[in-house]
């Protein structure tokens, strides 16, 4: 048997072939059901212990009822009449039912019986008989729904040992079908009135089934009423189907009626096991609003905890109660894959137990109730560690075992060191969102890169110019008609800002063929521009940007690995050029920055390119301060997947538009996305998640972490049919603010001229201006 869920659109489809309304006229008389419902308690609440005692206790077994009238003989000539009611199932239209007539004496069957068939869907049978003896055995054969997996093809044979004056209802069921073997033997062989064995059978069921006796005699039962009898019937009906195929069903009720028969017990722990186990599975919350809503036409009376007490049982748990709520006990059945599997009692229903909650037991057992008192208090039983956390025991974990032992010599981590490091016996310790943490890598002295991030401090991006195609050499940045103006770093100065970033296609118009020599026009015009920006105080930020050969050498490497290798050579002959260019000026006037935005390669490619040129430009220009940025367009979440080298004197820089929805209207996304109050919340918290990663994977020895660049960002107007001035102020001022909180640098994109995103267009647009001047 494979254990599964039940499949809940199946039990919609019964839904819809099941009307419950089409079986109200074939149950027994309502007062006989309710009478009995009025007398006993089955609230299934699990607070009554007499619904949970186990088969087999001797303290307070049950007592097998009487429900029928005494037996009579029957009148001369026998019964005539027409039996009426449902066959379940339910039969399908076309199942034959047959009452055979039995012997008084020995109930042998007769030459005499009576037959008809299913009328419907819903196992509705008509038959009329005559001659009837005190006792038959009715029996319905045919295809059948299964109501769990809503298979309609599988035949079934069930049966019901009836008595001919208990009137001309009776349904078809499976629990006649279990008790009518052991009715018979206690007739034949123990020489009981045919009352006294039906109700001592049916008791003797439904306790196999850890139920309640309800005084209703199966034959007045239905799957689809609303008693708690009928309740039973229900639970019986899916703890057997489960999950097994049609095909087996009958197998499997046939030898439990079989294991009952003799001695009234069922003793086969296997399948019981392999049931519960099913049944332990089941969602039974879920299933029970289903079929309330869609089967029944009133609530069922505790069907899902008469499933799981079937469980409880079965797996030895016993009673789960107001009286014994966080009780642990062992699951004892050995055929359950729960098998000595620990279960706690919560809510009315076990459950297995976490190891939260056994460890809280075990260290409550040891030391008492965690308590307030107690609490962050570390307790040591033999090798064991035991912290009081939130009111409960837990096994100490070697990480807050060394937050215990840091705190104990440094204090508290606290907010306001958040960042700081300290060195605890041979390892580095972070103070991180309220925790020492150990460090896996070795912390870097940063001093010199975030000297420099700190003079960088708000800048902008001279961008769509020296990175354009369409002009090489000493015009090459007027390719996209953005010629950059020597009034622009006087403009740029004026407002407030520290610096610029000068993207560069160097290898637009470089040789091809070592040694890669760089365009000497284009060399000059950039070179005239880091002067005129130096002239007006201003660092700049030289770059290898839309580097469009080189990035996809590396995307598509396995088409073409020597293409790679060769481009790589090339970047690197580029760099040593422009690194020892850039060398003749002062280490505290030029930034050099790596490679902008690698996107959609290996991050090996990634850390191979940034290493190599890192090289490159460490042997030209020692002293300068080196940019690196990660995969995916240069994203700051990238900063877990860099490596980077132990040198204090880079920054690690990323480009930040999120949501692209709403910054790059225009640029690849539809217009008119307006800004959202979400879009502002989330910013803060995003910078916090790249500073934290930064924090643990680049450690500044200082304390705080690698000095981080705000590279690019910015907000595209989109012709005018995007945001508006207002929401593009919003956002920048959001960001910046983020970005500052953890004292990064920073570059908008851009200053004029590049598609939309320009906060300058012969005047500075006033929203952004205002928005500047609070960090400039």
């Amino acid at each position: 048997m494979s254990i599964r869920k039940i499949c809940l659109p199946a039990i919609i489809l019964s839904a819809l072939l099941l009307p419950a309304s089409a079986f109200i006229a074939c149950s027994d008389d309502p007062s006989n059901s309710n009478s009995a419902d009025d007398t006993i308690d089955d609230s299934g609440n699990g607070d009554s212990s007499s619904n949970h005692q186990n088969a087999n206790s001797s303290s307070s077994a049950p007592k097998d009822t009487t429900i029928l009238t005494p037996d009579v003989p029957p009148p001369d000539g026998g019964y005539t009449g027409t039996l009426t009611g449902v066959c379940e199932g339910p039969f399908q239209a076309g199942a034959t039912v047959k009452l055979q007539y039995l012997s008084e004496s020995d109930l042998s069957p007769t030459d005499d019986a009576a037959s008809g068939t299913v009328s419907d869907e819903f196992g509705k049978y008509t038959l009329p008989y005559s001659g009837l003896p005190s006792f038959a055995m009715q029996e319905v054969s045919g295809k059948f729904l299964n109501i769990v997996q809503g298979d309609a093809n599988a035949t079934m044979t069930l049966r019901s040992l009836i008595r001919g004056v208990d009137g001309d209802t009776a349904n078809v069921n499976m629990l006649t079908h279990l008790e009518a073997p052991r009715i018979a033997y206690l007739m034949k062989e123990k020489s009981m009135s045919y009352a006294d064995a039906q109700g001592k059978a049916e008791g003797e069921v439904l306790r196999a089934f850890h139920m309640q006796n309800h005084l209703v005699p199966a034959r007045g039962l239905s799957v689809f009423g609303n008693s708690a009898a009928d309740a039973n019937l229900l639970t019986i009906s899916f703890l057997i189907t489960a999950d097994n195929a049609s095909s087996d069903i009958q197998g499997i009720i046939d030898a439990i009626a079989a294991d009952i028969e003799k001695d009234g017990t069922w003793d086969d722990a296997k399948t019981k096991a392999q049931i519960a186990d099913w049944a332990y599975m089941q969602r039974m919350d879920d299933l029970s609003y289903t079929l309330e809503n869609m089967i029944l036409p009133q609530e069922l009376s505790n069907f899902d905890q008469k499933v799981r007490i079937f469980w409880f049982e079965t797996f030895g748990l016993g009673t789960c109660d107001s009286t014994n709520q966080e009780e642990i006990k062992k699951a004892v059945n050995e055929f359950s894959q729960y098998y000595d599997k620990n279960f706690v009692c919560g809510d009315s229903i076990w459950r297995i137990a976490s190891a939260a909650v056994l460890q809280n037991r075990e260290g409550s057992e040891l030391f008492g109730e965690c308590t307030e008192a107690l609490e962050g208090k570390l307790k040591e039983s033999g090798d064991k560690n035991f912290l009081c956390k939130k009111s409960k025991w837990k096994y100490a974990s070697d990480e807050e075992l060394l937050d215990i032992a840091v705190t104990e010599k440094n204090g508290a981590c606290t907010a306001e060191k958040n960042g700081n490091i300290v060195q605890h016996e041979s390892a580095y310790v972070l103070c991180q969102n309220s925790t020492w943490k150990k460090l896996n890598v070795v912390p870097v002295d940063y001093s010199k890169g975030r000297a420099m991030n700190e003079k960088l401090g708000p800048g902008i991006n001279l961008g769509n110019a020296w990175e354009s195609q369409g002009q090489k050499g000493a015009t090459a940045d007027c390719g996209w008609s953005n010629c950059i103006k020597d009034e622009y770093f006087k403009i740029i100065k004026d407002a407030g800002f520290k610096s610029i970033r000068l993207p560069v296609r160097w290898n637009y118009d470089a040789a091809k063929e070592a040694p890669y020599t760089l365009d000497a026009g284009r060399l000059a015009g950039v070179k005239a521009d880091i002067d005129l920006a130096l002239a007006q105080g201003l660092i700049v930020i030289v770059n290898f940007h839309h580097y469009m050969e080189l990035n996809n050498y590396a995307l598509y490497y396995d088409n073409n690995p020597s293409g790679y290798d060769k481009e790589k050579a090339r970047f690197l002959g580029m760099w040593e050029q422009v690194a020892r260019e850039m060398d003749e000026y002062g280490d505290d006037q030029i930034v050099l920055e790596i490679f902008n935005e690698p996107h959609e390669m290996k991050n090996k490619f990634v850390d191979d390119l940034m290493l190599s040129a890192y090289e490159v430009i460490r042997k030209n220009a020692p002293g300068k301060t080196i940019m690196f940025e990660g995969n995916g367009y240069s994203k700051f979440a990238q900063i877990s997947n860099v490596k980077l080298p132990a040198d204090g004197n880079i920054i690690f820089t990323g480009h930040y538009y999120e949501p692209f929805e709403f910054t790059h209207q225009g640029h690849g996304y539809d217009c008119g996305r307006r800004l959202k109050d979400t879009d502002i919340s989330k910013i803060p918290m995003q910078f916090k998640s790249y500073v934290d990663s930064a924090l643990v994977h680049f450690p500044d020895i200082n304390g705080g972490h690698i000095p981080m660049n705000m590279g690019e960002f910015g907000v595209s107007t989109c012709g005018g049919n995007g945001p508006t001035s207002e929401e593009r102020a919003k956002w920048t001022d959001a960001a910046i603010k983020a970005a500052e909180s953890y004292g990064m640098s920073w570059h908008y994109w851009g200053f004029t001229g590049v598609g939309g995103f320009e906060a300058y267009t012969g005047n500075w647009n006033s929203n952004l201006m205002d928005v500047f001047s609070k960090y400039l």
